[in-house]
């Protein structure tokens, strides 16, 4: 019988986000760099006796068969086209859910690739990119992870050199969730702002922590904020207490989570500390080099 498998699921920031326009298919062409950080769900896979699988999380809401593990499980039990070993799936929810941290993405990807080693599939890494692009934009950066620039509707990625260490404060007004969808449909095509993506790949590409902090203090490094911003004063004003910290902010994917760089461990453990005194749900985090595929993965 298969062993258990532990997985970590990791959140990602978009260091900077620029939409292009919409595409035929009805996608939008995206610029990002995406970065993965140590906020994580975390899936455990657990052998059983009966064939199939089986779903359980930990956040009830999440807990159908529409949940994106549970599409991921289905679709690579169509691929393999055999009968397989049983398994149960428990989804530890820690990334807040419709944040714009990718977490359902993160979680599908988790799925792909620790199903692929539980049924002893074998798929390479480019069949498990090419499957999990048909569950969602964000979830081939999932797969790959670290830093990298994603391009298309998130299918074509270019890695990036790891990003010199930062810690992350994420926050998310309370009880406060966007719809990724709606959020691109609010958006006004042909008059949105477009961050010049490649300049902050070229400060990555060169380790210039300097020219990286400078990216941050634009006006806005994400298209998105344009529609989020001026209809969700929660956000607004985050985004605000943020700069009054000292903070560079910037949002993440469709929001509302909002985000900072920070370089010291004090200053970023005082600005958690205070969001969350004054009851906004924040997070202390640290950039990730790697991936889950390499760092995150345990039998038991």
């Amino acid at each position: 019988m298969a062993r258990s498998i532990i997985i970590k699921a990791p959140a990602k920031v978009n260091l900077g986000l620029a939409v292009l326009g919409r595409r035929a298919d009805g996608y939008h062409d995206l610029n990002s760099i995406m970065q993965q950080i140590s906020l994580s769900d975390t899936l455990v896979l657990t052998p059983r006796l009966r064939q199939g699988w089986e779903f359980f999380c930990t956040e009830p809401s999440l807990a159908g068969e529409s949940n994106l593990v549970c599409r991921a499980a289905a679709l690579l039990s169509r691929e393999a086209g055999c009968r397989l070993p049983g398994v149960r799936i428990t989804l530890f929810k820690q990334i807040p859910v419709e944040a714009g941290l990718g977490g359902g993405s993160s979680d599908a990807a988790a799925a792909l690739f620790a199903l692929n080693r539980f049924w002893g599939l074998n798929f390479t890494l480019h069949k498990l990119l090419d499957l999990g692009a048909q569950l969602g934009s964000d979830v081939p950066f999932c797969l790959y992870g670290g830093t990298v620039q994603v391009m298309g509707r998130g299918e074509i990625l270019e890695p990036l050199p790891p990003l010199p260490f930062h810690w992350v404060v994420v926050a998310v007004p309370a009880g406060l969730r966007l719809s990724t969808p709606a959020v691109y449909r609010s958006l006004v095509l042909g008059r949105q702002s477009v961050p010049p993506i490649n300049d902050l790949a070229g400060a990555i590409k060169e380790g210039d922590c300097a020219r990286i902090g400078l990216w941050f203090q634009r006006e806005s490094v994400n298209t998105l904020e344009e529609a989020v911003l001026p209809a969700c004063a929660p956000v607004a004003a985050l985004k605000h207490r943020f700069k009054e910290m000292g903070l560079s902010p910037a949002m993440s994917g469709s929001g509302p989570s909002v985000f900072a760089l920070v370089e010291s461990y004090s200053v970023a453990s005082m600005a958690v500390r205070s969001l969350l005194e004054e009851g906004t749900r924040a997070f202390l985090c640290w950039t990730v080099p790697g991936n889950f595929r390499k760092d995150g993965v345990e039998n038991v």
